[in-house]
């Protein structure tokens, strides 16, 4: 036990300084992912942070991973080559996770969060005690930050039905308004009635900062909607 936590010591003074390389990932993929999210794409702020920190965790182990190992003459083999495979094969674990309703993608940031734990199951078993309990520390304060900070960047998915008069400008000037007040329309259904309106499902993604209430004012302002149903 007392050679283990030697080890841990003399690896926090040798190796802090890729903790560094880490934090500095992670933001770029903070970066990335808010400009995503801004677009109302579904791999939004966490997933790419998530991404970025274990793309740079596995670098990290696959580079320095493996000094001990030259210490064996003769020794040709290239022990990274573990864990390319491991990361590879979690991979596919990782997608396991992620599934799709209708236009909503559910599951990226878990599939990413399985794919960074990988790395740091590496890195500890590689005997870099900084590098996984560093990345570790990140990642869970990363997630606690921007969930609880920047959840209102995040996308929703809602459906709701509207009756409108049957006319083809009046419902392109629907979808019009609708885009005009950043709510992107995913999916609609149309069905015609038989008393000249039409019957619309529609399917929207919009940010979270925007309530259903406010969707649903915009489309009552709309002149030509009949009536506006959740």
């Amino acid at each position: 036990m007392l050679v283990l936590f030697d080890e841990m010591i003399t690896d926090i003074a040798a190796n802090g300084y890729l903790i560094i390389r880490m934090l500095l990932s992670a933001v770029c993929g903070v970066f990335i992912g808010f400009e995503r999210s801004r677009r109302q794409k579904d791999a939004g702020i966490r997933t790419h942070m998530i991404v970025a920190l274990g793309a740079a965790l596995a670098m990290i182990v696959s580079k320095y991973g493996f000094f001990d190992l030259l210490q064996y003459e003769g020794l040709r083999a290239d022990a990274s080559r573990i864990a390319s495979n491991v990361i590879t094969g979690v991979g596919f674990l990782g997608a396991g996770v992620i599934f799709v309703r209708d236009v909503s993608i559910k599951g990226l940031t878990t599939a990413a969060g399985i794919w960074a734990t990988a790395s740091v199951g590496l890195a500890i078993g590689a005997g870099m005690y900084t590098v996984g309990i560093g990345a570790t520390l990140v990642m869970i304060l990363f997630q606690l930050f921007f969930h609880r900070f920047f959840r209102s960047f995040e996308n929703t998915v809602n459906e709701f039905t509207v009756v409108i008069r049957d006319d083809n400008a009046a419902i392109k000037s629907f979808r019009d308004t609708l885009e005009a007040n950043k709510i992107l329309i995913e999916k609609c259904k149309m069905t015609r009635n038989s008393d000249s309106t039409v019957t619309l499902d529609i399917t929207i993604k919009k940010a979270r900062t925007t309530s259903m209430d406010e969707v649903l004012l915009v489309a009552e302002q709309d002149e030509d909607v009949l009536s506006v149903e959740i």
